[in-house]
């Protein structure tokens, strides 16, 4: 009788937790988060220069604390070879990147803690020609 009844905890414990994991598992599925387009950034870099500032592209964007940013990069348009780095900077600080050492990343987010004028800038890795599109997304 006890070992009966031991059985029927087992089962029942189990599927409590199986209860909890599809509940939990729907409402994860309903969740989604919203992407509003805020810029599209074209960056074309025909042939290396000798000058760095000539291979960069550079621009300044207004993020707001509190809010969530993703930035999607999209490499290799007309079979160009380069990849796309990313940089957000706060002054002279470094805030992201989506390229650290080996690892690259195709999409980064960023939770903003200040709002203020930030930089952006974009330049190829291993300084190799490149056409790339930066998607800058407001995610909610």
């Amino acid at each position: 009788m006890v070992n009966f009844v031991r059985k029927i905890f087992q089962v029942m414990r189990q599927l409590l937790l199986l209860i909890a994991f599809l509940s939990f598992g729907s409402n994860m599925a309903f969740t989604q988060q919203k992407e509003i387009f805020l810029k599209q950034v074209d960056f074309k870099l025909d042939k290396v220069s000798t000058k760095d500032y000539e291979n960069e592209y550079f621009m300044t964007i207004k993020l707001n604390k509190g809010t969530s940013y993703k930035f999607k990069i999209t490499n290799h348009r007309d079979n160009f070879a380069g990849q796309a780095v990313i940089e957000l900077l706060d002054a002279d600080n470094l805030i992201l990147t989506n390229s650290i050492g080996e690892k690259y990343f195709e999409a980064v987010s960023y939770v903003c803690n200040k709002t203020a004028f930030y930089d952006i800038l974009i330049k190829y890795k291993d300084k190799k020609p490149g056409y790339s599109v930066v998607d800058i997304l407001m995610v909610q």
